[in-house]
């Protein structure tokens, strides 16, 4: 189905887990801890064992939810004398477990191979789970053993501040012109850039042509810029020629260099500049 209703009044449970997932993705744009209840906050108990207190964990828009005034615990095995180890902590979810239709979303200890140099993380299985991807496995926590001992329990993942990062996604301020560029501003501070420059003369193989254009609004990083040329012939031909963008230099203030036309088999009177850059308003 290429596309489907999900807030709406239906007579039919027809919304699933992967629809529901995909929402919470699109709005929270990360996996990670949401910042909620005790953040899933991971101590030690003994050295065979971690907790894990309340909290909401996003796999890829999937959620896992310690319950508030609640914690789990979870075993770690234990370790050996004169080797080091690193487990992690992860969130894992098994799509259609077993042919029953049944998902399977937990929070488990994966177990590391022990060493008696530094110790590296397991591998994880990060299939697409958003797409058809049926195993994911995602960190929270990396365990370090020394010994039987756990030394070190660090946060390996991202805590999302939900409702910061729904702003940061949005638009905040838009604008511009033809003449002088277009912008989009986001409330995490970006801010994009984006236009034609129209460039008019009679161009030959080896010609070139200089620009130079400011920005629309302040911005307080220089922006990075990407570029492309496109030439008319006037027939709807675009296969005879080849033309570049040469950036010279870039400032908080504007941006300036030239387009090349490496070949043309016939004189031609347009070249278009289109570019798009990013930068901070912030």
């Amino acid at each position: 189905m290429a596309q489907k209703g999900i807030i709406k009044n239906t007579t039919t449970a027809d919304i699933s887990a992967e629809n529901l997932a995909a929402v919470f993705y699109a709005m929270l744009g990360k996996s990670g801890i949401v910042k909620a209840f005790n953040n899933l906050a991971c101590t030690k108990l003994t050295d065979n064992s971690v907790q894990l207190d309340s909290g909401v964990y996003s796999l890829k828009g999937f959620m896992l939810h310690v319950e508030a005034g609640t914690a789990i615990t979870l075993n770690v095995d234990s370790g050996t004398d004169g080797q080091n180890r690193n487990d992690l902590v992860v969130a894992e979810l098994v799509k259609n477990g077993g042919g029953t239709g049944i998902d399977t979303l937990q929070f488990r200890v994966v177990k590391g191979t022990s060493t008696s140099g530094t110790a590296t993380d397991p591998t994880l299985t990060q299939q697409d789970v958003n797409a058809t991807g049926t195993t994911r496995q995602e960190a929270l926590y990396r365990i370090k053993l020394t010994g039987v001992t756990i030394n070190v329990i660090e946060m390996v993942t991202t805590l999302i501040d939900n409702a910061d990062t729904i702003t940061d996604k949005l638009v905040i301020e838009s604008g511009g012109n033809a003449a002088d560029g277009y912008y989009r501003k986001y409330g995490n501070g970006d801010i994009e850039f984006y236009g034609q420059i129209d460039l008019n003369g009679t161009f030959n193989t080896g010609s070139t042509a200089i620009f130079e254009r400011g920005w629309p609004v302040a911005c307080v990083t220089v922006p990075v810029i990407t570029m492309t040329v496109s030439m008319y012939n006037g027939t709807g031909n675009y296969n005879d020629y080849r033309a570049t963008a040469h950036l010279s230099d870039a400032t908080t203030g504007n941006f300036y260099g030239h387009a090349h036309c490496s070949y043309t088999a016939s004189t031609q009177y347009y070249m278009g500049l289109h570019y798009h850059a990013k930068a901070k308003w912030k």
